[in-house]
């Protein structure tokens, strides 16, 4: 949708040009006096998340803008651009990922509970794993039963048992000089550490995944031990983000503990 579209807001209005498949950039000017207003939206259905500038005309058409580059600065943004063009104040959008909130959320608040329904369900998965060892068996394939389809049902069981907990994520609570990181320990436990700036080796943004180009955020501690984000960005929401976790932990962005 918004690909190869680009907004330039100066005093005088937006200027909006698109790259089409065929032929020159085409571009649109927007006058200054011809906006009645410029609001924040959350874009429904985006992953990641994303925000955009909404536009209304005096004519009462509404342009949408490409997603906003910096999400961690989606009302300041705003606020800049009504005031470049001297509109009123955008209502501030709820975003947890906003440098302007105290505290920056990553992931959902979990519950144990979800550990123990993981848990509860094994013995319907042991069961589905266990169909084609006995279909094996049935059809006279016993080595094959024996030698591969048994020990990977077992495998399988044996690590959703284990690991059951730990699909509930985890939940990052990113404050003035610390990491808070709330998770579920392997045995059913709530667990909660602190990270400071003095604990941290560096802070790293991640290699894309194939399916949807998003980037995760990890921070590895001096002790050897790593967390990774239990969110994904695009690659300027990913940088952004860790520029202002550097921030927050009173580090700049080339020093050499907390480095890319």
């Amino acid at each position: 949708m918004w690909r190869n579209v680009a907004w330039i807001i100066t005093r005088d209005g937006i200027l909006i040009g698109e790259q089409r498949p065929v032929g020159q950039v085409h571009k649109r000017m927007i006058s200054h006096y011809d906006i009645a207003d410029i609001q924040v939206r959350k874009n429904k259905f985006s992953y990641p998340a994303s925000f955009s500038l909404v536009c209304r005309l005096a004519s009462g058409d509404v342009l949408i803008s490409p997603p906003l580059p910096d999400i961690t600065r989606v009302n300041e943004t705003a606020a800049t651009v009504t005031e470049l063009l001297g509109l009123p104040d955008a209502p501030f959008v709820d975003n947890p990922l906003d440098a302007g909130n105290a505290e920056i959320t990553l992931g959902s608040p979990f519950s144990p509970e979800f550990g123990r329904v993981i848990r509860m369900t094994l013995p319907v998965v042991a069961g589905l794993c266990a169909l084609p060892f006995l279909i094996a068996f049935w059809i006279g394939e016993s080595e094959l039963a024996l030698g591969l389809l048994l020990p990977l049902g077992l495998l399988v069981a044996f690590a959703l048992y284990r690991y059951a907990h730990r699909l509930a994520g985890s939940f990052w609570i990113i404050g003035q000089g610390e990491i808070r990181i709330e998770r579920i320990k392997l045995n059913g436990e709530p667990s909660a550490e602190t990270i400071r700036a003095g604990d941290v080796a560096a802070i790293e943004v991640g290699e894309p995944d194939a399916e949807h180009r998003t980037y995760a955020i990890s921070i590895r501690l001096h002790t050897g031990q790593t967390f990774r984000c239990p969110t994904k960005q695009d690659e300027n929401g990913a940088r952004a983000l860790r520029a202002e976790i550097i921030r927050r932990l009173n580090g700049p962005a080339d020093a050499g503990t907390l480095t890319r």
